[in-house]
């Protein structure tokens, strides 16, 4: 139990120096490159997750090169959801503050009913359309604070596309658990190999696309000019990483509630600390606007643990009795 109680202090803890560290490091002279640093961040998260996850290929009986195919396409589709999601997330920050991406990424409930209701034509209970309700709410309140807090146009501007980007960012994150779960319980892909694969992929993806633009020789000459902003950067990713495994301890030793209840309050804390530590405008707007989304994600909370269990889905007879796949996660997607 007292592991468990380590694991809950190591998830707030390097979290939390996570989001410190990112939001320090745009603060930080010259620095607007988002995705140079989501680059740092899957190169070491595909490294360690290399020497921790890798797991063995399936076994399978028949249909190897259909079997080869479809995860093929699944890692790929996966990849790019993971590159956008991680990239425009953190370049967001070059235009709008913590905070509010914070509330961007804990409204991930939105699209993904969206994308239930006219992709899957999936149902969705009362509770759930309250929480969206709630949630879009208060993600409208914190924009127009902001907003109203900007005053210059060109703020303003800034503002707009930094919530478009977070936008982009949490569609992008909503279609993630789907296609995770694809992979590991229709496909019974060891979660190891998927974690490493679809990392890899990602790293691909950012390199060219840093490159076309040029971002990649511009952040590379700024992080020979700050090399303190260089740590900044790699000790956030190695942070990124650790808070993840506690948060996985947590759920296999606790429960997946036990797991949301305490990154939720992690987030409340980032929010928090990041107004205490970082100088940044606070109003009346701003305080009803949060309110608004806490309670939309205590709803949201307490729908998704108390609907009715839906059973197993059988595995796939084309496998050799494999183990039951895990829980999705994303590797590289901050809790």
């Amino acid at each position: 139990m007292d592991n468990i109680y380590l694991c809950v202090l190591g998830l707030f803890a390097f979290y939390v120096l996570h989001d410190a560290l990112q939001e320090r490091a745009f603060r930080t002279e010259g620095f607007r490159f988002g995705w140079w640093m989501t680059l740092n961040e899957l190169v070491v998260v595909s490294l360690l997750a290399f020497v921790f996850e890798w797991a063995p290929a399936p076994v399978l009986k028949e249909n190897q090169a259909v079997y080869a195919q479809q995860v093929r396409r699944l890692i790929v589709f996966l990849a790019f959801a993971l590159t956008v999601s991680q990239g425009a997330g953190s370049a967001s920050l070059a235009f709008v503050n913590f905070p509010l991406k914070v509330a961007f990424k804990s409204s991930k409930l939105l699209p993904t009913m969206i994308f239930g209701v006219l992709l899957t034509g999936k149902r969705y209970g009362g509770l759930d359309y309250l929480a969206a309700a709630l949630l879009a709410i208060g993600l409208a309140g914190l924009s127009f604070a902001d907003a109203r807090s900007a005053g210059d146009p060109k703020l303003l501007h800034d503002l707009a596309f930094g919530c478009f980007l977070l936008a982009l960012a949490v569609c992008s994150d909503a279609l993630v658990p789907n296609l995770q779960e694809r992979l590991l319980k229709q496909l019974q892909y060891p979660v190891g190999r998927m974690v490493v694969a679809s990392n890899v992929a990602s790293v691909i993806f950012v390199f060219i696309y840093i490159v076309l633009t040029g971002e990649l020789g511009a952040a590379v000459e700024w992080t020979a000019d700050h090399p303190a902003g260089a740590a900044f950067i790699l000790l956030q990713a190695l942070s990124s990483y650790a808070g993840l495994r506690c948060y996985l301890k947590v759920v296999k030793n606790l429960s997946g509630v036990a797991g949301v209840v305490v990154t939720t309050f992690r987030k409340v804390l980032t929010i928090i600390l990041s107004f205490l530590a970082f100088a940044k405008p606070f109003s009346l707007a701003h305080l009803h606007a949060f309110a608004f989304l806490g309670l939309g994600i205590a709803v949201a909370t307490y729908s998704k643990y108390h609907r009715p269990r839906v059973e197993p889905q059988k595995p796939s007879p084309d496998l050799a009795s494999p183990p039951p796949a895990p829980t999705p996660t994303s590797s590289t997607t901050t809790c």
